[in-house]
């Protein structure tokens, strides 16, 4: 056993949320660990973003990077609902951001990673949590981990779950509730060479198609000559289809050839990588914090990746966790106060998304249904239904809440449409 260390905040996590609140709380001067149980690079899906990420990444300066590495994105093209032809929404119709970025996770997380290590992060890779510590009181204190064969304690006044769906820390200590109409299994493969969706700017798109067989399909150009292609579907019909002797792959090639627009997209292209599937259940947690800990991203919830706001959801609680814990930190009798408006506001970002994912994944209705129910979301409407919906799905309706976010404030934040 070694020796303990001591440290503000320990993060157990090194995905995007989990790097992005460990260098905001660093470049605020904070002394931090994060442990990461995996050697980057790693692969990871979710490739594709929207520009509600842009504020994050500029406050940890890594647009222009970002530019020179990926493949720009932007909007999105769809085929769905009782309209015939496919449609689409750019970003730039929002008057604040032209494009995001579709990423090889990979390179984009490793790239998250170092910029923390950059501004004074302790990073930790192959470590293991195993175990939690707690005081007599029940208050979070450090964690036990594991790493080349030795154990160590680190001692904290914060640990912030940022571990994902494993929830290493919050699994231990609090409930989750599971969104049973969004229990999907996701099924996906890469493809060169591919047909883009256009030779201009929508040929930077993500394409996302409903199919007639169940469940939808993304496409993802992540690189000029490389396109991510992937189904998604409820588990129940995965299930059907095992006892129907039907495998992920007979799932997935059905879906492709079901497809209107997917379909052509590979028509001369072959799979480079190995089929792979992943549960997609969405969920969140019945508390995002207890005393001495937090939990960001996806360990304090998950909505089915429909408009690609994974990213954006983990790094917009994790711009809120920073201030939150920073008020802590300097103030601990301002903790709860902190804490408990964090949660709130995170869970209005969580339920917002979830709640127009929820009515636009009925795909029986038309366009115009989708549009001015989005546009009903929006705070201050233009009249413009389609500036309405790529507003909300961007996450850029969203960003007051988060850029402005005061961890002391009273004022109520936006809250969802129900």
């Amino acid at each position: 056993m070694s020796d303990i260390r001591d440290y503000d905040v320990v993060v157990v996590g090194g995905g995007p949320a989990g790097s992005t609140t460990a260098a905001l709380l660093a470049k605020n001067g904070r002394n931090v660990m994060l442990l990461e149980r995996e050697k980057f690079p790693r692969y990871h899906i979710g490739e594709s973003m929207i520009t509600g990420v842009i504020p994050a990444m500029e406050e940890l300066g890594l647009t222009d990077e970002l530019d020179k590495r990926f493949q720009p994105k932007y909007g999105i093209s769809l085929v769905w609902g009782l309209d015939s032809e496919p449609w689409r929404a750019s970003f730039d119709q929002t008057g604040r951001y032209d494009h995001s970025w579709h990423v090889v996770r990979s390179e984009f997380d490793e790239l998250l990673l170092n910029t923390a290590r950059g501004f004074g992060v302790h990073v930790e890779e192959q470590a293991h949590v195993t175990a939690v510590l707690s005081d007599e009181n029940g208050t979070v204190t450090g964690v036990t981990y594991r790493r080349g064969g030795e154990t160590y304690h680190v001692t904290s006044r914060f640990v912030v779950d940022a571990s994902g769906q494993a929830r290493a820390i919050s699994r231990k200590l609090t409930e989750v509730s599971w969104q049973e109409d969004l229990r999907n299994v996701a099924i996906w493969n890469y493809f060169t060479p591919y047909v883009p969706l256009s030779d201009g700017r929508q040929g930077g798109d993500i394409l996302v198609e409903s199919v007639k067989t169940g469940g939808w399909i993304w496409g993802i150009p992540v690189a000029g000559d490389k396109l991510s292609l992937g189904h998604v579907l409820p588990a129940t019909l995965v299930a059907e289809a095992a006892a129907q002797g039907l495998s992920h792959q007979g799932l997935f090639d059905r879906a492709v050839e079901n497809s209107e627009v997917a379909k052509t997209m590979i028509a001369n292209g072959a799979p480079v990588d190995k089929l792979r599937t992943a549960r997609d259940w969405s969920h969140v947690c019945m508390s995002f914090h207890g005393p001495g800990w937090l939990s960001v991203g996806d360990a304090a919830g998950f909505i089915d990746p429909l408009f690609s706001q994974g990213v954006w959801l983990g790094t917009s609680g994790a711009w809120m966790a920073a201030r939150a814990l920073e008020a802590a930190l300097k103030n601990p009798a301002d903790t709860e106060r902190a804490l408990d408006r964090y949660e709130l506001v995170y869970r209005v970002l969580y339920d917002e998304f979830l709640s127009f994912i929820r009515f636009f994944y009925d795909p029986n209705k038309l366009r115009e249904i989708y549009l001015e129910r989005a546009q009903q979301d929006v705070w201050h409407p233009d009249g413009n239904l389609k500036v309405g919906f790529i507003t909300l799905i961007s996450g850029i309706k969203a960003l007051p809440n988060i850029t402005g976010f005061d961890p002391l404030g009273t004022d109520l934040p936006k809250t969802v449409r129900m």
